[in-house]
């Protein structure tokens, strides 16, 4: 035998460990840990009304934000220091705001938007050359969209890149750009359409729902779209036809929102009928109903790493289960507000829950261990975002505060749960992948300071089907926490 140990704060836990049979003895588990007390590392302050949304470039350095007073606003997420204000939006509330890929080349001109006189498909008549002439510079580019405009702006020389101007009635309420930066996927009131940033010639119009559409997203690959209706369905279409593929019927009320899985071969949505769907994208055909809720469910989704599903009911309870079974994992409870949005961190390891009353909680995956709240806003938390590694975090409020967090407690914590939950209960000589990199690859000095790993071990036995992910040819004969 060999044996595993790992320091708490409060106790000494040791696992010993039989490489040649699946048993676990001689446990100790730790006592659970208190809730850690997390304080903003940095508060930017320069928008003058609501913040709406807030993103992570893709190397984590930069942070954008965009707000009820129509700016769109860069900061440096290392020191806090506010790079630029973006503010031609003529001081309309911008909902939204992201990083476009750098393989995107959008339109160096603007557009208008509006009904099209000899079809049913809305179309972006050339309006002007953009006063940004100068070509699109290899930079990296930031889209935002208003009521009345969406724009592209350079990052390094802080230009308006492009601009299409919305000629249509209603409000801007959803937001989605394709994986690539090439297609924007809208919504005002009932209406869907599809807008592309590269200059195409007319905005496709998603004509289906009988009712208001209350969700909307791209596929991985971005060659189609999931949208959901208050009429009950859920559709998938083509992102460049327009053309309705599937409807995917069977919730009884609203549909509130409907997203991909990770791989695309799923999709899950939640209704104000108080259950969950998951389906077959392809076929339309149901695969699972997961019923736990005991009121209407507004927000869903998969983890990225497609095992786990977070659903949030108006009761404020939130709910994750097992992707692949629909079995309830864990029941979380805690907040005393509304729910307004739910995250997970890259790594699948975190649920982020934000609330109308300015909260934010922390919670470990897959068992929803409670790690923390974050309590610094004073108003609600409309949006909030995890840094590509996942080791920091940004959040904006209706307070007009953006606030920048270092998280790297709370994985810290999550991952020593998950291990010992692991070793706990489905020990087996050749550990999960996410397991080995728990122990081996993480990069904090005090994770691990003994570890003795022998790689390409091949197991005497056939190996089990994970929960944690794929396994990995190494054997750990210690490690010390």
């Amino acid at each position: 035998p060999h044996s595993f140990s790992f320091a708490s704060a409060e106790s000494l836990c040791t696992f010993r460990i039989n490489y040649f049979m699946s048993k676990c003895y001689d446990i100790v588990k730790p006592a659970p840990a208190p809730a850690l007390k997390l304080s903003p590392v940095h508060v930017l302050e320069g928008h003058e009304s609501l913040i709406n949304s807030c993103s992570f470039s893709k190397d984590g350095n930069l942070v954008v934000s965009s707000s009820a007073d129509g700016t769109v606003r860069l900061w440096h997420a290392g020191s806090g220091e506010q790079i630029a204000s973006f503010e031609g939006h003529d001081g309309t509330m911008v909902q939204n705001c992201a990083f476009i890929p750098a393989s995107s080349k959008p339109a160096r001109k603007s557009y208008i938007l509006g009904p099209s006189s000899d079809s049913d498909d809305s179309e972006l008549l050339e309006a002007s050359e953009s006063d940004s002439d100068d070509a699109m510079e290899d930079q990296p580019l930031i889209i935002s969209a208003s009521d009345e405009d969406i724009k592209v702006w350079g990052v390094r020389d802080g230009k308006e890149k492009s601009t299409m101007l919305i000629d249509c009635e209603g409000m801007l309420q959803n937001f989605a750009l394709s994986p690539d930066g090439t297609k924007i996927l809208s919504n005002m009131d009932n209406q869907c359409i599809i807008l592309s940033t590269i200059g195409r010639s007319k905005a496709v119009t998603l004509n289906g729902h009988e009712g208001a559409a209350k969700s909307l997203c791209f596929s991985a690959d971005g060659s189609t779209i999931l949208t959901s209706s208050t009429d009950g369905s859920v559709k998938l279409w083509s992102s460049e036809s327009g053309e309705e593929l599937v409807s995917y019927e069977g919730h009884t009320d609203s549909v509130w929102k409907a997203a991909f899985s990770p791989d695309g071969s799923r999709v899950l949505s939640c209704s104000a009928d108080k259950s969950l769907r998951i389906w077959n994208t392809k076929t339309g055909r149901e695969l699972c109903v997961l019923n736990g809720h005991k009121s209407p469910v507004h927000l869903c989704a998969f983890a990225p790493n497609g095992r786990w599903i977070a659903s949030v009911s108006k009761d404020k309870e939130i709910i994750v289960w097992d992707a692949k079974c629909g079995e309830e994992l864990a029941r979380m409870t805690g907040h005393e507000a509304f729910v307004w949005n739910i995250e997970f961190s890259p790594d699948s390891m975190l649920l982020l829950s934000t609330a109308s009353d300015g909260t934010m909680k922390m919670w470990s995956l897959p068992h929803g261990k409670f790690l923390a709240t974050l309590n610094a806003h004073t108003e609600g938390v409309k949006s909030c975002s995890f840094s590509p590694g996942g080791k920091a975090l940004a959040s904006s409020s209706h307070d007009n505060s953006l606030m920048l967090w270092n998280i790297s407690g709370c994985h810290y914590s999550s991952y020593v749960e998950t291990l010992a939950v692991y070793l706990d209960s489905r020990l087996h000589q050749v550990l999960p992948f996410s397991i080995v990199k728990i122990i081996s690859e993480y990069t904090w000095p005090d994770l691990c300071t003994e570890l003795d790993i022998e790689e390409d071990y091949e197991p005497q036995e056939e190996l089990p089907d994970y929960d944690m992910g794929p396994v990995h040819r190494r054997r750990i004969k210690s490690c010390k926490f």
